[in-house]
């Protein structure tokens, strides 16, 4: 999922502010489980930040 500049280095920033272990972490609690059209921990929290936070429709 590619997002406008100025909201990728955002989310670059807040990234940096996250728990260095934060993919496992989203493993070990059953926040992201398999794998499919989310193909990662990054891009779930990168959907529902979106989705959520900057109101932008799916």
């Amino acid at each position: 999922m590619k997002l406008p500049p100025l909201l990728d280095t955002r989310f670059a920033q807040f990234l940096q502010v996250l728990p260095a272990d934060y993919h496992e972490q989203a493993y070990a609690f059953k926040a992201f489980a398999r794998p499919r059209k989310i193909k990662s921990p990054l891009q779930l929290l990168q959907l529902v930040l979106a989705y959520c936070g900057l109101d932008l429709s799916l």
